[in-house]
This record gives C-alpha cells, structure tokens and sequence, in this order.
C-alpha cells in the first residue's frame, strides 16, 4: 500500500439539525492522495467552495447514518456535479444507504443518470480508499450509525459520526493523533443518542487519543466551549489535547 505523507482533515460542518451561526451541519473532509468526504448536510456543499474545493474533485462519500444533518447536501453535491458534467459518485454509508439514495434520487429524473456505486459499511469492515486503510466500528445513535477510522503511514485519524459515548468508539480512537468527535451538548444535560463533556472524557480514558475536537454542536453550547473543553480534560485524564472544533478549521496530522 502506498504511504500518504501527510493527512490534512478540514471541517466542513460543526453544527447540528438546529441551525446557528457560523456552523453548517456535519460534514468533514479528509485530504491525502485525494479528499474523502464524510456526512454531508446542509450548507456543507458551500463549505466546500470556501475551503478551496471543486464538487468535480469529490468523489467519494463515506456517511455516518442518515439522518438529515448528515445528508441533505448530498444531493445538491450530486447534481452540481451533474451539471459540470460528471456521472460518478462513489457512496459509502450505514445499511438502508442505497434504499434511501435511491429513492431521494428518483424524484429528479435528470439525476438518474449518474452512475453512483453504493457500498454498504456494517461495523468491523475494513477497506481500502485512495491509499488509505479505513475501518468502520458502531455508534450508539438512534438508527444504525457508524464512525470510521482511517490510517496511514502509522498515522490515524478517527470521525465518530453521531453516538453516545461507546466502547466501540473508544476501539477506534485508540492510539490515534486525532479524534473528531461531537459533543452535543454541555453539563448537566442528560441526553441519550449523543455525547456530553464529561461521558466523553469519561469514556475515553486510557485510549491513549492525542488531540480531540469536539464538534455537532447544539445552540445550548454557545458561550460554553470553554468549560466543555475543561470537563473532557478533567474526565480524560491522560493528558490529550482537547479544543471545540470550527467551521473550515484545517488540521495536519
């Protein structure tokens, strides 16, 4: 396998179903060979543009679940390749993707023209995209959703998708220089589905992950960034760097 020099991942999205300003809903590329984009929703195609890339230079999508937030600019990413005259698209996605594809796609006969091979990603798969060793593991969510870790040249950068704190995310981020992870909401919240600073922490303790950006961010975060990053540290433990994540913020790894 050929050995990717340096990986660079740029976040497209930080933001949630709720919209607030400066944060687009989830979405992140990461670039090595060529970039791989993870989740699309809504106002990530315009991320895109303002981080420097053409849709003509996307395609591939690896998606966490389905929900909207995670999804809604897939199509418009599709038709705007379409109309700068590219056919391709290579999907990667939770079962119930291609169904969901499909049947979306099917109410724009002009997209039925494009030729998108769907791959269906369960928990354990491993693979191989663009020189890149990518492993997919489960996240606790509200329907079958994924996190992905993706490695190269004993570097391994690790996007949780939508999830609870989970021993199986903690298997993916073991050991890796860096973990892009959401954090939906501040203390004291008590939700299910998604993660809070402390459970976080809690959760990833003795993992070993270098750096952590927090991200998926619900409005009820705002003016609380600070204090999240202090509760993930406190919890953590071992001394891995912690920041909240922001649109179109650029990560070497």
């Amino acid at each position: 396998m050929e050995i990717i020099a340096e990986i660079e991942v740029t976040l497209m999205g930080t933001g949630v179903g709720i919209p607030h300003s400066g944060r687009a809903q989830a979405g992140l590329v990461l670039t090595a060979d060529e970039p791989l984009l993870f989740d699309c929703g809504a106002g990530v195609l315009l991320r895109l543009s303002e981080a420097g890339f053409s849709p003509l230079e996307v395609d591939v999508v690896l998606l966490t679940h389905l929900h909207l937030d995670h999804v809604s600019d897939l199509l418009p990413l599709a038709k705007a390749r379409w109309l700068l005259g590219e056919r391709k698209l290579d999907l990667f996605g939770p079962e119930g993707s291609g169904v969901w594809f499909d049947q979306v796609r099917s109410l724009y006969p002009y997209l039925e023209e494009l030729e998108v091979s769907i791959t269906t990603v369960r928990p354990g798969d491993e693979f191989l995209l663009s020189g890149l060793k990518i492993r997919a593991g489960e996240g606790v969510h509200s329907l079958p959703a994924l996190g992905y870790r993706i490695e190269s040249g004993g570097r391994a950068v690790v996007y949780s998708g939508d999830t609870e704190p989970a021993p199986s995310i903690w298997e993916l981020a073991e050991g890796a220089d860096l973990l892009v992870h959401e954090c939906s909401f501040p203390e004291p919240f008590i939700v299910t589905n998604h993660s809070t600073p402390r459970r976080l922490g809690e959760t990833l303790r003795g993992s070993g992950v270098k750096r952590v950006v927090l991200t998926h961010l619900y409005p009820q975060t705002i003016g609380r960034e600070e204090e999240m990053v202090r509760d993930v540290l406190a919890a953590i433990g071992d001394g891995a760097r912690v920041e909240v994540g922001r649109d179109l913020q650029r990560i070497l790894v």
